[in-house]
């Protein structure tokens, strides 16, 4: 017997409003597709570029247009797996991916991560991201848990994932070493879904 393809919500999950200057601009997140891969690689350069959030430096990244769609395409094929962006008009500010794992006892895991472009930070697009993958999550009975990491220092990240009802599950000291020798802690966050 062959396996059920995984149904899919609807391409545009909901539609939220941020503040951009005095009018309300409305934050739609939806599926990626193929087409947003050039956006998203943008997106993910330009957070790299302020080489603070991630343990990547830009110039050691070496994702291409062409990569990114194949990632877009594996994720949404994949039952426990999803890549949703953030739109505000034509453009996308904010990316997460939820991946599950690939080994059976493994694929009830989700790994999830996310980023925001700077000057869309503070305006609902992340919280807007989170509630749409953890609604996704929680519809999916592939999953059962979700997992993230995320610097220590990175309050308003880790204040977000609190209150949506993520926990500490581990703190890894000194995990990475910035360029002038100060060491940054890591923690593991996880939620049930």
């Amino acid at each position: 017997m062959q396996a059920q393809p995984h149904p899919r919500p609807p391409s545009s999950l909901s539609v939220e409003h941020a503040r951009i200057g005095i009018e309300p601009s409305p934050i739609e997140v939806a599926h990626a597709q193929s087409s947003d891969a050039h956006a998203i690689l943008q997106l993910y350069k330009q957070v790299l570029s302020e080489d603070k959030w991630f343990i990547t430096h830009l110039e050691e990244f070496v994702g291409t247009v062409g990569w990114q769609r194949r990632i877009i395409v594996e994720l949404t094929r994949r039952e426990n797996a999803c890549c949703l962006v953030a739109r505000i008009g034509e453009t996308v500010v904010g990316v997460v991916t939820i991946q599950g794992g690939r080994l059976a006892r493994m694929g009830h895991v989700g790994k999830l991560e996310t980023f925001v472009g700077a000057e869309h930070r503070g305006m609902g697009v992340g919280q807007a991201l989170m509630r749409r993958a953890l609604d996704w999550a929680e519809a999916n009975p592939s999953l059962g848990k979700l997992g993230l990491y995320v610097f220590e220092d990175n309050d308003r990240a880790v204040e977000l994932y609190r209150s949506l009802g993520f926990e500490v599950e581990g703190r890894r000291d000194g995990e990475y070493r910035e360029s002038d020798g100060q060491l940054r802690a890591d923690l593991l966050m996880y939620r049930w879904v």
